[in-house]
C-alpha cells in the first residue's frame, strides 16, 4: 500500500508542479520535489523521476534548451554540499540552499544565453531567481508536510 500512495503523491505533485510553472513562468516547482527525494535518499524513484523532471522541463520551455540538466545537476550538487554541514531536516538548511539556488538558478541562465544566441536579460533573470530562491523554502515545508501521508504506513 505505501509504495501506491508513494506513486499517487508523486503524480500529483507533477500535475501540480505543471499547474504552478505554467501559472508563473521561470519558476522551477519540480526542483522542490528533487530536493525532497535528495533528502529522503530515495534514489530508487530517483532514477525515473529525475529524467521525467527534465523531459517535463525541456517540453515545457520554462528553461533555454539544454539548461535543465545543468540546473538539477547544480540542485544535487549543492545539496550534497550543504548536507555535509547541516541537518538536512532544518529550515536553515533548507534557506540558504534556496540562496544559493537562486544565485545558480542566474548562473545558469548566463551561461546558456551565450551558448544558444540568447539575449541576457539581467533584470528578468535576477527577478527569476528571486523568485526561484523565495519560492523553495515554502514549498519544501509544504511537501514535507504532505509527504507525511506517505510515510504513515511506514511508521
Amino acid at each position: 500500500m505505501s509504495k501506491f500512495r508513494n506513486t499517487v503523491w508523486w503524480f500529483g505533485f507533477i500535475v501540480l508542479a505543471i499547474g504552478l510553472q505554467a501559472l508563473a513562468p521561470g519558476l522551477d516547482v519540480l526542483a522542490a520535489g528533487l530536493i525532497i527525494l535528495l533528502q529522503e535518499r530515495d534514489y530508487k524513484n530517483m532514477l525515473w523521476l529525475l529524467p521525467l523532471f527534465v523531459l517535463l522541463q525541456e517540453g515545457m520551455g520554462t528553461r533555454v534548451f539544454g539548461a535543465a540538466i545543468v540546473w538539477y545537476a547544480a540542485v544535487i550538487a549543492l545539496f550534497k554540499l550543504g548536507r555535509w554541514l547541516f541537518e538536512v531536516e532544518n529550515f536553515i538548511f533548507v534557506f540558504l540552499l534556496s540562496a544559493c539556488l537562486g544565485a545558480a538558478c542566474y548562473a545558469v541562465a548566463w551561461l546558456m544565453a551565450p551558448l544558444q544566441n540568447l539575449t541576457f536579460n539581467v533584470q528578468d533573470t535576477l527577478d527569476k531567481s528571486l523568485i526561484q530562491a523565495l519560492f523553495l523554502p515554502f514549498a519544501w515545508r509544504f511537501l514535507v508536510l504532505t509527504r507525511q501521508w506517505t510515510n504513515n504506513e511506514e511508521n
